[in-house]
């Protein structure tokens, strides 16, 4: 099934919702059509939840996101404001990615805590290393990188939505989906950096032990 997973990614969050968008804005009106284009993602991602069962601050970080934007889309009373409240959504997120940062307690460390406890890493060990003078900046950056990320989704949505309006959902539901996946590739390779730099620095913990361990010997 993991094999598959990008195939069905990419028919639930663009395949799908263009083809409701498309046939459903005649017999339902273009707020509904917009409205139901977003089910398929919505459904998809509480099934991933489930299945992967992610009950951890991933998870919720995820489930989170989805119930807010989920009550901002139903709350809305036009397809236009559907696509702005999507980018107030986005301000929202960059005020709690930057009080994370603010307040030394980077959401983008817990990710990672919760990858290595996949991996079999106790949180607690986990934390305690990552929040070293060594490595705890490379979190603050990274999460300064999802601020940033934010920051270019808002300003690329709203020229979109200023050029092509509600008419042109389906362009810009393709670009916004193929900006987001760029920008997972590079903060996936900015993750893997970082996961580098935490094995040198495992290494380098355990040469200072074992030298302290040739000097009690001695």
């Amino acid at each position: 099934m993991k094999k598959f997973k990008p195939i069905i990614e990419i028919i639930c969050y663009i395949v799908l919702p263009i083809v409701i968008w498309k046939y459903g804005r005649e017999p339902l009106g273009d707020y509904y059509a917009m409205l139901l284009s977003t089910a398929p993602a919505f459904v998809y991602t509480i099934w991933n939840f489930f299945n992967d069962r992610q009950f951890n601050v991933s998870g919720l970080y995820i489930m989170s996101s989805l119930l807010v934007n989920t009550i901002l889309d139903l709350v809305s009373d036009s397809a236009e404001w559907m696509l702005w409240n999507g980018i107030y959504f986005n301000f929202g997120m960059i005020a709690f990615l930057l009080l994370t940062i603010a307040i030394k307690k980077p959401i983008v460390m817990y990710f990672l805590i919760d990858a290595a406890y996949v991996q079999g890493t106790p949180r607690e060990e986990s934390r305690k290393k990552y929040k070293s003078k060594e490595l705890f900046k490379y979190f603050q950056w990274l999460t300064a990188f999802l601020i940033l990320r934010d920051v270019l989704e808002s300003g690329v949505k709203i020229w979109l939505i200023y050029k092509y309006g509600v008419d042109g959902f389906d362009k810009i539901l393709i670009t916004m989906r193929t900006f987001g996946y760029v920008m997972s590739i590079v903060f996936v390779g900015a993750v893997m950096f970082v996961f580098n730099k935490i094995s040198q620095h495992a290494e380098k913990e355990k040469s200072a032990e074992s030298e302290e361990e040739e000097e009690k010997v001695i």
